[in-house]
């Protein structure tokens, strides 16, 4: 949309920006269609300003990290997708990790590790940015993000600056309080505790391993796409396994051979495609045990 780009040119930023830009090259799905615009912000103040573009002009606005745990659609996406992974700074502040919300959670992590204190490791090798992972409350290796956040600055509706503090009651499995509020953070707080470097890159190598031994690196895919419900009595990839789906296909998307819960592109795979396969999932699931599966991954764009 070439009226996109002609405003964007006009407001300023200090980062970049393109149009016509295929999300495939920004999930890890590898799969989706363009997006009309897509904005990679250097500060606060250009997030701002492409927010403000944005509802001047009655665009809709999607907020992008590392594309984790997200399926966008062959269409793409209409609007501005503003694509954080430029805000990437982080500091030590009166013992406190403070990290822009595009920085990667293995550098955050490896932050940590470098200071002598821990922090994230849990979170190493997991495709995320700090931003997602709170969104989220990302969790793993019996840990959490709502364990080590102190505080987070998003972008409120108004686009004003605004400082959400941690309150236990807000936070809960794979939930956070910035789900469904049409914030944005762009800056967190997490506590930190002091440790020996040589023992929190221990914790974080072996993190890597066990992701890479379960196959999360072997071809493209968005890590686990159901949630795990502790009232069904096992994982979400057992209950999938144990109804026989594993390698289950639709066209290249397909249910890995090695992890029932870990849904790959094998090259080329549609997103109509795989969401068709975790429907199908799913509703076989539902049909063989009476549970019904959450999906973690989240749909983006125009679907029909």
């Amino acid at each position: 949309m070439s009226t996109i780009g002609d405003l964007l040119s006009k407001i300023n930023l200090t980062g970049d920006w393109r149009v016509d830009e295929p999300l495939s090259e920004h999930t890890t799905f590898r799969i989706g269609g363009p997006a009309d615009a897509m904005v990679f912000p250097r500060s606060i103040a250009d997030v701002k300003a492409v927010r403000s573009l944005a509802r001047n002009h009655g665009w809709p606005l999607f907020v992008l990290g590392r594309g984790a745990n997200l399926l966008v659609s062959d269409k793409g996406i209409r609007g501005v997708v503003l694509n954080l992974s430029t805000l990437n700074q982080w500091s030590l502040q009166g013992g406190m990790l403070v990290a822009q919300a595009g920085l990667e959670v293995s550098e955050a992590a490896q932050a940590g590790r470098a200071q002598g204190f821990s922090c994230l490791e849990f979170l190493n090798a997991m495709p995320s940015t700090v931003g997602g992972a709170v969104f989220m409350n990302a969790r793993c290796y019996g840990a959490e993000i709502a364990d080590v956040f102190s505080q987070a600055l998003v972008l409120d509706e108004a686009n004003e600056e605004l400082v959400v503090p941690y309150r236990k009651e807000d936070w809960a499995y794979k939930s956070s309080p910035f789900q469904n509020k049409d914030w944005v953070i762009v800056e967190t707080r997490f506590k930190t505790t002091p440790a020996d470097p040589e023992a929190v890159e221990r914790v974080m190598n072996a993190n890597a391993a066990d992701r890479e031994a379960k196959g999360h690196f072997r071809l493209p895919c968005a890590g686990s796409i159901f949630k795990n419900n502790h009232a069904f009595g096992a994982p979400s990839g057992v209950l999938v396994d144990r109804v026989g789906l594993k390698g289950l296909r639709r066209g290249q998307a397909a249910v890995s051979a090695w992890h029932a819960n870990i849904f790959v592109n094998e090259g080329g795979a549609s997103a109509s495609d795989l969401r068709a396969l975790i429907f199908e999932v799913k509703e076989r699931v539902l049909q063989a045990t009476g549970l019904a599966l959450e999906e973690e991954v989240i749909y983006a764009g125009d679907w029909d």
